[in-house]
C-alpha cells in the first residue's frame, strides 16, 4: 500500500511540475473563446507555446541534468535547498529573456502580465531558498490559480471550472508532496500563498 501510495504521489509530483506549468497557462489562455486567442494567429500561437516550452521547461531540465554531469548537484530532483540555487538563477534568466523575447511581438497584454508574473516568482523562489526551501510545485500551481481567476474577472468569462480544478489539482499536489516528504506542511501552504498573491497582485497593479 505504501509503495502504491508513494509511486501515486511521485506520478502527480510528475504530472504537475513547476516546469510545465508556465506552458499550461498559455495553452489554457489560447483555449479560451475571448480575444487573446482570437487575436493572434494559429501559426503565431505555435510558436508561442514552442519558444516558452523550451526556455521555461525544456533548458531548465537541460541545465539541471548539465549540473548534475558536472558534479554541482547531487539529485535531479533538488530536493536540498543548496542546490536549487543555480538550477533557479538559471530558470530566472530563462523566463526573463522569454518575458523580453514577447515584449518584441504584439500580443494581448495578458500573456504579458502572465509570463512576468511566473519570471517575477521563479526569482522569488530564487531568493527565499537561500534561507528557506519553500514548495515550488505550490508556488506555481498557485500562480496558474491566480491568473485564471483574473482571466475570468478581466476577460469576463466563466472559468468556473478551470478554477476548481486548478484548486483539486494544487490540493492533491500538495498532499503528495507531503506525502513524499519533500515538504512540510508550512512550505506547501506559504508556497502555494506565494504564487496566488504576487499573481493576483501583479494583475491588478498593471491592469487595474
Amino acid at each position: 500500500m505504501t509503495r502504491t501510495l508513494d509511486a501515486i504521489a511521485r506520478g502527480i509530483s510528475a504530472l504537475f511540475h513547476p516546469l510545465i506549468i508556465p506552458t499550461l497557462g498559455i495553452f489554457i489562455l489560447f483555449q479560451l473563446n475571448t480575444y487573446v486567442s482570437f487575436s493572434v494567429a494559429v501559426e503565431a500561437r505555435r510558436f508561442i507555446m514552442v519558444m516558452i516550452f523550451v526556455n521555461t521547461a525544456l533548458a531548465p531540465v537541460l541545465s539541471i541534468l548539465v549540473l548534475k554531469r558536472l558534479g554541482y548537484i547531487n539529485d535531479l530532483v533538488l530536493d536540498e535547498r543548496r542546490e536549487r540555487i543555480l538550477p533557479l538563477l538559471f530558470s530566472a534568466v530563462m523566463f526573463f529573456m522569454t518575458y523580453y523575447l514577447l515584449r518584441q511581438l504584439s500580443l494581448p497584454s495578458l500573456i504579458y502580465f502572465y509570463v512576468m508574473g511566473a519570471s517575477l516568482l521563479v526569482l522569488l523562489v530564487l531568493l527565499i531558498s537561500f534561507a528557506w526551501k519553500i514548495s515550488i510545485h505550490m508556488v506555481s500551481l498557485g500562480g496558474l490559480t491566480g491568473m485564471l481567476v483574473v482571466t475570468s474577472i478581466l476577460l469576463n468569462v466563466d472559468v468556473s471550472r478551470l478554477i476548481m480544478a486548478a484548486f483539486l489539482v494544487s490540493g492533491l499536489t500538495a498532499a503528495a508532496r507531503i506525502h513524499l516528504r519533500a515538504h512540510i506542511p508550512s512550505q506547501v501552504y506559504a508556497g502555494y500563498l506565494l504564487g496566488l498573491s504576487v499573481m493576483l497582485l501583479l494583475f491588478v497593479y498593471l491592469l487595474g
